[in-house]
């Protein structure tokens, strides 16, 4: 009897691990086109060890294998559909004109500092990241990386959230990141030396001011049964210096996740209050930031707080909803934690404040 047979395992069997293996060159089936696998694999290997979020690197894959939804692309497949750049509208959308020829594409890499030299090759899109690769060493890897993801990223928010082609607000953007990750990767460090002298790694952390201009808001809420919800909101400036900090207790019933949402709204709001318009909203609740910069959509409790974070972020020309570790959003969490809660009979005799007993200091 005739069986399927996976030639490429001695056993026969398929796996996507075992086809992965075989197309990047690993033992087993030859693959057409695999004449230059030696210089693929060099770049893969790389590409893979830097530091930054896997889907940066998934991106990167989709990046050089020519998968991108490029206008050009689209064009393609899809007769009479629009194929010019979606920045700067003076060429076709192809992959090695978004990210090396496009004029804000340009300004991106000299504001990271990656200018001057852009490559000089014309070949393709991976040969030029190969090239560009080679150029480049160390922590320029990493924004390289960050730098073509954040284009592409801005690209699609011009094309389907109608925002304003702006070089600046990428490059922004791959500043936080890189702050981010480098203070998780400071935690991690910080963490392994303290569990190694027998110490705890929850009482400080390593704080990051917000880009220049801006103004950065770390939110916490603690959620205690029986006694109520405790919301703190901290604002310091683009040096670090703290410019007003806020705490609310509230006699409500709310599970943590919605609480933590509820900070983020307050913050907002304080935000809009005082005016700024540059703004970075820090919280340590993984699901309120992915909620927010996925835009989700929902009836629960939990997702109309976040419609209505979303419907004042319009407000402002800049802002950022960042995730931090609790160790980063030290100052917020022990405020929001400790603040003393008062009984529900004792928040009757201060009804003069609806509820809510707030402090407020600048």
């Amino acid at each position: 009897m005739d069986i399927w047979y996976w030639n490429a395992e001695k056993d026969g069997m398929y796996s996507v691990k075992s086809a992965y293996r075989s197309l990047a060159g690993g033992d087993g089936m030859e693959v057409s086109g695999s004449s230059d696998r030696e210089s693929e694999m060099w770049l893969w290997k790389r590409l893979w060890n830097v530091p930054v979020w896997p889907r940066v690197k998934m991106f990167f894959w989709q990046l050089c294998s020519e998968a991108l939804a490029t206008r050009a692309n689209i064009a393609s497949r899809i007769r009479g559909d629009i194929s010019f750049c979606s920045l700067c509208n003076s060429f076709y959308e192809t992959n090695i004109h978004l990210f090396k020829n496009c004029g804000v594409a340009q300004k991106v890499w000299e504001g990271l500092g990656l200018g001057g030299g852009v490559g000089a090759t014309e070949s393709g899109i991976r040969d030029w990241v190969e090239e560009r690769w080679r150029e480049l060493g160390g922590r320029e890897h990493r924004l390289f990386m960050l730098g073509c993801w954040a284009i592409w990223e801005h690209r699609n928010k011009v094309i389907f959230d109608a925002k304003e082609v702006d070089p600046m607000v990428v490059i922004r953007r791959v500043g936080d990141v890189v702050a981010e990750l480098e203070g998780s990767e400071h935690e991690v460090r910080r963490g392994r030396r303290r569990r190694e002298d027998g110490m705890g790694v929850e009482d400080g952390g390593s704080w990051r001011p917000a880009p220049s201009g801006c103004v950065k808001i770390n939110v916490d809420a603690g959620v205690k049964e029986g006694e109520g919800v405790s919301l703190c909101l901290v604002c310091r400036d683009d040096r670090g210096a703290v410019l007003w900090g806020i705490s609310v207790v509230q006699d409500q019933v709310w599970e943590p996740h919605v609480a933590e949402a509820v900070a983020v709204l307050e913050g907002a709001k304080e935000a809009m209050r005082l005016g700024y318009k540059d703004i970075v909203m820090e919280s340590d609740c993984a699901q309120v930031i992915e909620a927010l910069n996925k835009k989700q959509a929902g009836r629960s409790s939990f997702m109309l707080v976040i419609d209505e974070v979303l419907c004042l972020s319009v407000y402002f020309n800049f802002v950022v909803w960042s995730f931090s570790s609790r160790v980063n959003n030290s100052v917020a969490h022990a405020l929001a934690h400790v603040y003393p809660r008062i009984s529900a009979t004792e928040k009757k005799e201060k009804d003069s404040n609806h509820g809510k007993v707030i402090q407020h200091e600048r």
